[in-house]
């Protein structure tokens, strides 16, 4: 029979980020599969500082361009192989940095997986804006307040709606909207505080509050920005 695959989270960095539930199972299983870009991968140097053994560990290369074609081309590869190995019974688990339900590319694998008449297994991690409130010591949202996520996508009427509807907006994937968030920032900074975090929890985090810092700083892959209203918004 074949096996269960295990899609688990890493969280958004950080060894004392990772769950026990899935710091068990990559023990468990025999072997673990990761993403790198360019050559580099944090996920692998996580999943070492966890301890896991590297003869465990199979890589599977992302295109460093925004050809989308090639990214699903490399999903099919891995899901073919994982999908060979479960069907020999041996136990395999795919990781994906922040967690496994919010924006994670793990997806299109374990949909090719299901596809195949294989099962999957899910195994929660901490995302990144939740970690990043954390690390900044504010409350993310409060009584009725909304929570909205936007993946890189960002226009005036989405910031005008936070700031009108005192609610908090969660920004990610910034490098693809940079250009246009920048120019709207200082429009309604009388109304939104800006919290912008990358690489959360890491030893090169770095946590900015200040207006000019943020726009002045390049935004990079690993990064988002926190947009909470102030306290009693009024009309814009």
């Amino acid at each position: 029979m074949p096996s269960v695959v295990d899609f688990v989270a890493l969280g958004p960095g950080g060894t004392h980020l990772v769950t026990a539930r899935a710091l068990a199972a990559l023990h468990a299983v025999q072997y673990v599969y990761y993403p790198e870009m360019g050559g580099k991968s944090q996920a692998r140097e996580l999943l070492v500082q966890l301890g896991v053994p590297g003869e465990k560990l199979r890589g599977y290369t992302l295109p460093m361009s925004h050809n989308r074609q090639a990214a699903l081309e490399a999903y099919a590869q891995v899901a073919r192989e994982v999908a060979e190995l479960a069907r020999q019974e041996h136990s395999i688990a795919i990781v994906a940095e922040g967690d496994v339900s919010i924006y994670s590319s793990t997806h299109y694998i374990a949909t090719q997986l299901e596809a195949k008449g294989l099962s999957i297994r899910h195994h929660a991690g901490i995302p990144s804006f939740i970690a990043a409130a954390s690390a900044l010591n504010i409350s993310l949202v409060e009584g009725n307040e909304m929570l909205v996520v936007s993946p890189g996508k960002v226009s005036r009427e989405l910031l005008q709606s936070v700031a009108d509807g005192g609610s908090t907006l969660v920004i990610m994937k910034l490098s693809q909207c940079e250009a246009e968030l920048k120019a709207l920032m200082p429009h309604f900074a009388p109304y939104l505080q800006y919290y912008y975090c990358e690489f959360i929890e890491r030893p090169n985090a770095l946590n900015l509050s200040d207006l000019e810092a943020i726009q002045a700083h390049p935004f990079t892959y690993f990064s988002l920005l926190i947009c909470k209203s102030h306290p009693s918004p009024t009309n814009r």
